[in-house]
């Protein structure tokens, strides 16, 4: 039991009955102080396996756009120090706001730790560090934690600061889950691919690989996805090439740990099955057309149950089953943009239904067919994703409106604007580059965003340099524009990591 002899569920319960909007476009009803939480607080193998991962914690730096509303004071938490120029290139982003007006309401702390695990475990390994925090709070009825995503962990953060969690309930985790996600999918009319969900362990997975091949004999391919893992860590391809007619089931399970390739390597078939067993997963059947994208959208559901498209794109993958995201491109085709924004909005509206908050994405797989574009939906994410930081960062400079009619972001004069966007711009070379150089020499070539023009690169993650890995968003007027800056600002770093010497 803790304060008044509540549970910390009840605790958590009372709290999150006052959870304000900090993104509402034009309530007044936006909490006073907002806590950025940049913690992705997720599996911590497939955390492990993500080079620098604890400058993801700089993307959510995007967040210091609410600092554009004077009333607002933002407390931002790291595991390490923020590099000053960093800092103060992330203020110098926030569109109409004096720098120093916006860093006086801005609160920093640091966990003074790089170990690569999830940032809220180190605050609260730290009840200094909490109590510090909760003192920076100026009233706890107009505040909340906004964060990468919810936990356990995010829950019980926000119970100890004694204000509400702007993100999805740790209790409703499954709901984005694969075998959660699937359900969501059909309680929300949208096509998924064949397959089985709620899957235990390799003999139920050897089971449903056997059934859907037996379904269709022509099947090539078949994927296994971990219910709880993310970003394509837990996601392995099988291929049934060679497949016997008779004892196929028998196969299978020989074949697995052989045939297994990993969409996020390294890891073996025994490490796998222990994750099988621990998380369970689901098999789907491996889609395949003439042309086959990966659309996704980012939507925004808020306290008071309202479900918004905040964007949609065509996401880049890679990778040796070409599954990891690597960036995308804003807005999503003009093909199947508004077919992918309706299939998104049902899924919001249906877990708006069961109590979700936050912010949310939503992937599909779309396979061109002599009819048209056929959508499948991939898997929910309840969290933040590559899209968020990008979309809020055009947001901020542009300073305009996503159009749901167009599906285009319209600036002020409502003339269209896209981006190209990717957190994995990475070569050895660009280690020798600092913060300053990247934006020094994209200011000499013209390159970096113009208020004026509202078009141009701004950067993020510029922390990551030090493994010779930065975050881009190429701002203009189309697609096919916005992807020329971003190819130009590649031919910028390759010539200046030439250049600079250390």
């Amino acid at each position: 039991m803790s304060e008044g002899g509540r549970s910390p569920a009840l605790n958590f319960r009372r709290l999150q009955r006052r959870l304000q909007d900090p993104f509402d476009p034009i309530g007044d009803r936006r909490p006073g102080t907002v806590v950025v939480l940049p913690s992705m607080t997720l599996d911590h193998a497939g955390l492990a396996k993500i080079p620098g991962v604890r400058h993801y914690e700089e993307r959510l730096l995007v967040f210091l756009q609410l600092l554009r509303r004077p009333e607002t004071r933002v407390v931002y938490v790291t595991s390490d120090k923020l590099n000053p120029i960093i800092l103060e290139y992330a203020l110098d982003l926030v569109s109409s706001l004096p720098n120093w007006h916006g860093r006086r309401r801005l609160t920093l702390f640091d966990c003074a730790d790089r170990e690569p695990a999830p940032l809220t475990e180190k605050i609260l390994r730290r009840p200094d560090l909490v109590q510090a925090i909760r003192q920076t709070i100026v009233d706890p009825l107009d505040a909340c934690l906004v964060a990468f995503n919810g936990s356990p962990f995010e829950r019980e953060l926000a119970v100890q600061l004694g204000i509400p969690l702007y993100a999805a309930d740790a209790e409703l985790s499954h709901l984005g889950s694969k075998s959660g996600s699937r359900r969501v999918f059909a309680e929300s009319g949208v096509t998924v691919a064949d397959g089985y969900e709620d899957l235990r362990d390799e003999h139920d997975v050897a089971d449903a690989l056997a059934t859907l091949r037996t379904r269709d004999p022509g099947l090539r391919q078949a994927m296994i996805k971990l219910n709880d893992s993310f970003g394509a860590g837990g996601n392995v391809l099988f291929s049934f090439d060679g497949a016997p007619q008779t004892g196929l089931r028998r196969w299978i399970a020989s074949e697995l740990p052989r045939r297994a390739v990993f969409a996020s390597p390294p890891d073996s078939w025994e490490h796998y099955q222990a994750k099988l067993v621990s998380m369970g997963a689901v098999v789907e059947r491996f889609v395949t057309a003439s042309e086959t994208r990966s659309p996704s959208a980012q939507l925004l559901i808020s306290p008071a149950g309202t479900a918004r498209v905040l964007s949609t794109q065509d996401q880049m993958l890679s990778g040796a089953a070409n599954q990891i995201y690597i960036g995308g491109t804003f807005p999503a085709d003009t093909e199947y943009r508004g077919e992918i924004q309706e299939l998104a909005l049902r899924v919001g509206k249906t877990l708006a239904t069961k109590s979700v908050v936050g912010l949310l994405s939503v992937d599909f797989l779309s396979a061109r067919t002599a009819s048209g574009w056929q959508h499948y939906g991939l898997e929910i994410n309840l969290r933040m994703g590559g899209g968020t930081a990008p979309y809020f960062l055009l947001h901020g400079l542009v300073e305009g409106e996503f159009d749901t009619q167009s599906g285009n972001y319209l600036e002020p004069d409502g003339e269209p604007r896209c981006f190209f966007a990717t957190d994995r711009l990475q070569h050895d070379r660009y280690r020798v580059l600092e913060p300053s150089d990247v934006v020094d020499t994209a200011l000499r070539n013209g390159l970096h965003y113009r208020g004026a023009t509202r078009d141009g690169a701004a950067f993020y993650m510029l922390g990551a340099l030090e493994i010779g890995r930065l975050g881009v968003v190429a701002i203009d007027r189309t697609r096919a524009s916005a992807t020329l800056r971003y190819e130009k600002i590649v031919k910028m770093l390759d010539a200046e990591s030439g250049r600079v010497i250390r």
